[in-house]
């Protein structure tokens, strides 16, 4: 992300195909696991089309997003248990931002790590964000060409989540959304943080 998304933030809302990907989105993490009463990280939370789903459940959330006019939109929505930041995700954020002191039951990323410059190294990132037995889950376009500017393919998504620790790692793909460019399909990945010594070495699912 960078801040190229702050001319997008104030149609964002009205665009129904927004909405229909956050509502997906839910339902498929509802599947997954019960959200109630659980901390959650909303990493790359534009608007807060999914944040605004998960707060009626969670016990509280903190959304990052890149652009300070979608984090703006966010704030005026006034929901009680959500705290936002505008910046993007380092070292030195985490080490200095009072809402990232603690850790998180859950992170989510909704269409956003395809469109990170560096994958790889903010998965790291967001790991060390996550509880012991905590989840990442992410969706993202499906892409079956690397590298793609917009999109992640399987393999590649498979390879970082393996690389950063992560293990019961699931991928899918749960939906589609109809577009201009035709029908595109959406990928979803589940890890969890474990503390064991070898997570690396333990079978995918």
């Amino acid at each position: 992300m960078s801040n190229e998304w702050d001319k997008f933030a104030e149609g964002w809302d009205v665009d129904a195909s927004v909405q229909e990907y956050a509502n997906q989105a839910f339902r498929e993490l509802s599947d997954v696991l019960n959200i109630d009463g659980l901390s959650v990280f909303d990493f790359g939370c534009g608007t807060g089309s999914l944040t605004q789903l998960l707060s009626p459940r969670a016990k509280g959330i903190v959304a990052l997003d890149g652009s300070s006019e979608m984090i703006r939109i966010l704030a005026k929505k006034k929901l009680s248990n959500v705290s936002t930041i505008s910046g993007f995700l380092t070292q030195d954020l985490i080490d200095s931002h009072p809402h990232l002191t603690n850790k998180f039951d859950l992170i989510v990323a909704s269409s956003v790590c395809g469109f990170l410059p560096d994958y790889e190294m903010t998965l790291g990132l967001l790991r060390s964000l996550l509880k012991s037995g905590g989840l990442f889950i992410q969706w993202d376009w499906l892409s079956n060409d690397e590298p793609s500017i917009t999109g992640l393919s399987e393999s590649r998504v498979l390879h970082a989540l393996r690389a950063n620790r992560f293990v019961d790692i699931q991928i899918k793909r749960p939906f589609e959304m109809n577009s201009s460019n035709g029908t595109m399909t959406v990928l979803m990945a589940v890890g969890k943080k474990s503390n064991k010594p070898s997570p690396i070495t333990r079978s995918v699912s």
